[in-house]
């Protein structure tokens, strides 16, 4: 149920709320936005009438007591900036040994929380392998689970090759994290319609925010898939018995900088 309301004494009519609102939920009446009782209920508190509003009337009760911040508004000056920021982000594989601080990561989470989702669901949740014990944990609980549970016709096992993990994790390799210090999953509802595509660009959010600190970041693909496939990893990492294990990805402080953008071939596009 919508928790939309307008201070009037700032509102001056103009009705961007109702121009902006996604699901077409509010209308101007005596010149200030209303949302009535029927339509509340089909509000998904998407925050649009909040970010639009330029007197800043509009209203949610999620904000209530928060100051908050200014949009980062239009100027070609920052084009430069951001595409160059995109371009620069790459997978790190290689991390000093001190941790990340718990502070950093919710830090970095807090930013990622502003990934876009399906209907504003926001269904997925962040579970968080923050020490280097807890990452050594993970893998001793996929190394007895491969030794002694695995099935042969279990899906990761059909994709990758078990036997070349287990000697990796015998010599105390890490082919799941590649020896970061911190790990981390998102996991959600296994029916959401948007699961996969709303974790994947959440991850993305937090991948980006990690590196505007210098924190290098990696999707971490075989440790998703296994994380998924071990019911014994499932219950290290609490996931319910209704919930995938959607992506995840691993970080830490970086060891080496990156100097250049690599070239890319052309952009496979077909225009109609």
């Amino acid at each position: 149920m919508s928790t939309f309301s307008c201070n009037e004494d700032l509102c001056s009519g103009c009705g961007t709320c109702v121009f902006v609102c996604p699901k077409h939920l509010l209308t101007l009446e005596d010149r200030h936005p209303v949302m009535s009782e029927e339509n509340a209920d089909k509000c998904t508190e998407c925050g649009q009438c909040v970010a639009f509003c330029p007197e800043g009337a509009a209203e949610q009760e999620i904000s209530e007591g928060k100051t908050l911040g200014p949009s980062l508004a239009y100027d070609i000056k920052n084009k430069a900036i951001i595409d160059g920021a995109l371009k620069s982000r790459r997978s790190y594989r290689t991390f000093a040994k001190r941790p990340v601080s718990p502070a950093l990561i919710e830090e970095i989470l807090e930013v990622a929380n502003w990934a876009p989702s399906g209907r504003n669901a926001r269904f997925l949740r962040w579970i968080v392998l923050s020490t280097p014990a807890k990452i050594r944990e993970f893998n001793q609980t996929a190394l007895n689970w491969l030794v002694n549970e695995a099935s042969e016709d279990s899906a990761f096992i059909k994709h990758y090759n078990p036997q070349s993990m287990i000697e990796l994790l015998k010599n105390g390799k890490d082919p799941f994290f590649c020896g970061a210090p911190a790990a981390i999953f998102l996991v959600g509802d296994k029916n959401q319609r948007w699961g996969e595509i709303d974790c994947a660009i959440a991850a993305t959010y937090f991948n980006l925010a990690a590196e505007a600190r210098n924190i290098g970041c990696c999707f971490a693909g075989r440790g998703t898939n296994i994380a998924q496939a071990s019911p014994a990893l499932r219950q290290l990492l609490e996931v319910q018995d209704n919930e995938s294990v959607y992506i995840g990805l691993f970080f830490g402080h970086k060891t080496v900088q990156a100097h250049h953008v690599p070239a890319r071939g052309p952009v496979p596009v077909t225009f109609l």
